[in-house]
């Protein structure tokens, strides 16, 4: 598990997509769940190890990630960052309304 932490938590930069096909995301989703890179039976659970184990799946991954992106945006006081920060670009763009759409998901049904 240690090992699979360490190579599949490090999406870098997966906090910056903005533009990608749904399609594209399911496939990777895909990936970060094959039962063979933890060793596991096919007919056994992947939600079920992780959850066992600690591990976290790809979407907490990108919320964690995305966060604490925003986070450090919010709060620094460097004069370049804060520009890009009141920027309509920023407030209104890909990459906000991504983060906005990761950080409230609604619940259908």
């Amino acid at each position: 598990m240690g090992l699979f932490r360490s190579h599949c938590y490090s999406i870098y930069c997966n906090s910056l997509w903005s533009r990608f096909k749904v399609a594209t995301l399911n496939r990777l989703k895909v990936c970060h769940t094959d039962k063979r890179l933890l060793g596991l039976p096919r007919w056994c659970s992947s939600s079920l190890a992780f959850a066992r184990n600690g591990v976290n799946n790809l979407d907490v991954i990108r919320r964690h990630s995305m966060f604490s992106l925003m986070s450090r945006v919010e709060l620094c006081a460097n004069s370049s960052i804060t520009s890009v920060r009141q920027s309509s670009a920023y407030v209104c763009g890909p990459i906000q309304q991504r983060w906005l759409g990761l950080l409230f998901v609604q619940n259908v049904g």
